[in-house]
């Protein structure tokens, strides 16, 4: 009887040495692909191929985190390739117009054989390129607010049918001398959404400059209105060059430009459509954009119906 439990202790004890023994192996394991993937940047991973049930669920958990780690990693990396591109897109779009600035006023002051109508052409071309310059910065600034979520804005009921006659009343000169088309199709009745008055406004300008700028080719311009239930849907749309499909999931991205797909002789700032969707975004709404290049291209948004419930 004796014999048997020196046995079975024997037995016990060799069973806890060897599963020590796999338990260090198992944690010096884990410990050199950490080391690894730390000081060598590698994509290893560890194999929980192991009968030790806690060892096996610590490596599935590891490697769950350097998946995340991972991804964090490729987030950071594509940010820095943002943040160049910006910084590279904010040169050009300030230097630009700058060298043509100082070039005129540089004629101005130097130039002394101009006549006075010379003088006037290029102090107007001068004072127009300081107003782009302004306006550039103004826009850069807005965004940087409206991303920082420093700017709070009241909401009102207001007729967005009317308010899209007015601001297209306000382009008619842009139309007329583009030889654009514009079409409405818009309800008799008023439609009223839950907005803020300025935002809309804005939207809508910003929207409707963009289908300027790049579908002009097109000769038409349309702005429609959908309702459904608790939605009132927005679509601008024109029949111009279009949109490439590599570009159409980078369009709302600030200063992104697309040099290819669209018309570079009336390129924009790229910040028109990135404030437009965070305005709509701040109303509760969304926005997207479809385009068949040289068929049509449609930039929707929805705004929630007007609810005397949701003030």
């Amino acid at each position: 009887m004796i014999g048997v439990i020196i046995i079975i202790l024997i037995l016990a004890c060799l069973t806890t040495i060897i599963m020590l023994y796999s338990f260090v192996i198992n944690i010096k394991y884990i410990s050199e692909v950490i080391k690894d993937i730390i000081y060598r940047s590698s994509f290893r991973r560890i194999n929980p191929g192991t009968v030790l049930k806690p060892v096996k669920r610590l490596s599935i958990d590891i490697n769950s985190l350097l998946e995340v780690h991972e991804a964090n990693r490729i987030k950071v990396r594509e940010l820095e390739i943002s943040q160049k591109r910006v910084i590279s897109n904010i040169s050009h779009d300030l230097r630009t117009p700058l060298t043509s600035l100082l070039g005129y006023l540089e004629m101005l002051q130097k130039d002394t054989s101009l006549t006075e109508e010379e003088k006037a052409e290029y102090l107007e071309i001068a004072i127009s390129k300081g107003k782009s310059l302004y306006f550039f910065v103004q826009n850069f600034f807005e965004l940087a607010k409206l991303e920082a979520n420093d700017t709070q804005y009241d909401f009102e009921k207001l007729d967005i049918s009317n308010t899209i006659k007015e601001i297209m009343l306000s382009f008619y000169s842009d139309f007329s001398q583009n030889k654009i088309q514009p079409e409405l199709d818009l309800p008799e009745n008023p439609v009223y959404v839950l907005a803020n008055r300025t935002c809309i406004e804005r939207i809508l300008q910003n929207l409707i400059s963009n289908a300027l700028r790049y579908g002009k080719d097109g000769g038409i311009i349309g702005v429609a209105l959908r309702e459904v239930p608790d939605r009132i849907w927005v679509d601008i749309w024109d029949n111009g060059k279009g949109i490439a499909q590599k570009d159409i999931e980078h369009i709302f991205e600030r200063l992104y430009i697309s040099e290819k797909s669209r018309n570079n002789n009336m390129r924009g700032s790229g910040l028109g459509l990135s404030i437009a969707k965070k305005m709509i975004e701040k109303m509760n709404g969304e926005i997207f954009v479809s385009s068949v290049p040289s068929v049509k291209t449609i930039f929707s948004f929805y705004l929630r119906r007007y609810d005397i419930n949701l003030l």
